[in-house]
């Protein structure tokens, strides 16, 4: 680890600006996350022993660099060591208002402050974040250290060497972005009514529907109710007339066999007077017979033959 951190920094040194991680291991004959673990023990022991020179870290990238308090004196030397004069006029109108908006930045600074902050952002120094249309700028914790300031006393006094920052200008666009700010809320709270206007047209539709719905099937249950009902009604009178005409029928064949009874004794009766009458008659007549002395003498006669 000892000879790894050595050979890091002699890397960093000759490359004299930022070089990637990748490039520093093919270099140093070793693997990303050793050589990661030797720059960060390299860049602690530059921070204790609070050196003019820091091992500053963007991302994929690491370089030897001066601090800030001595960056005047570098840059007569090499004015090209670190950020170019622009840029760093554009970080410190963010550094004096931070956070701040990037659509104000880009009023103040105008649209070439947009490479200004990529190059910031990727370098660590600024912190980006989505805010409604916009995006919102904040220092990053690298910036104070790479500067070596504790606050905003510190940021006017280290940045006022680079620019002079137009106080009005920035107070004139988050005046405007304020503005802005306001009316994307108006027009939010009268997207949002007119969301909860259609939303409680749209409830209220739904619910008349509902209520539709309801008395439509109540009616149809009643008229259900109401042919169930006479269907009982018709089923009841059909039974009855059944039962009415079975009554009827039943009558009607007891009726018939008794009759049919009665008669042929009738008949009978008729028949035995009828029998009886000429059996009386027969007798009469024979009794008659015998008295007559006629036929005394023709029955002696054929008595006697017959002997």
């Amino acid at each position: 680890m000892h000879d790894l951190k050595k050979q890091a920094e002699a890397v960093l040194f000759a490359a004299g600006n930022k070089i990637e991680i990748s490039e520093i291991a093919r270099l140093c004959r070793t693997d990303v996350n050793s050589l990661k673990n030797a720059l960060k023990e390299l860049k602690k022991d530059y921070d204790k022993k609070d050196s003019s020179l820091m091992v500053s870290d963007e991302g994929n990238f690491w370089k030897l660099t001066v601090r800030e308090a001595y960056m005047n004196l570098v840059q007569q030397i090499n004015p090209h060591t670190e950020l170019d004069k622009t840029t760093i006029e554009t970080l410190a109108v963010i550094a004096w208002k931070a956070p701040i908006l990037q659509s104000d930045v880009i009023k103040t600074r105008t649209n070439k402050a947009y490479d200004h902050i990529k190059e910031l952002v990727d370098s660590g120094f600024l912190i980006k974040q989505r805010h409604g249309r916009s995006y919102m700028l904040k220092l990053s914790q690298k910036f104070f250290e790479y500067f070596d300031l504790k606050d905003k006393k510190d940021i006017k006094e280290r940045f006022k060497e680079f620019v002079d920052i137009d106080e009005e200008e920035v107070k004139k666009a988050e005046v405007e972005r304020l503005k802005e700010e306001e009316a994307e809320k108006v027009i939010k709270e009268a997207e949002e009514e007119s969301e909860e206007k259609s939303k409680k047209k749209t409830e209220e539709k739904t619910r008349e529907k509902a209520e539709e719905t309801k008395a439509k099937k109540i009616e149809e249950q009643d008229k259900k109710e109401k042919e169930l009902e006479e269907t009982k009604e018709e089923a009841e009178e059909i039974k009855t007339e059944k039962t009415e005409e079975k009554e009827e029928q039943k009558g009607t064949t007891e009726k018939e066999p008794k009759e049919q009874t009665e008669e042929p004794a009738e008949k009978e009766q008729e028949i035995k007077e009828e029998e009886y009458e000429k059996e009386e008659e027969l007798k009469e007549t024979t009794k008659q017979e015998k008295n007559n002395p006629k036929n005394q003498i023709k029955n002696k006669f054929n008595l006697g033959i017959k002997n």
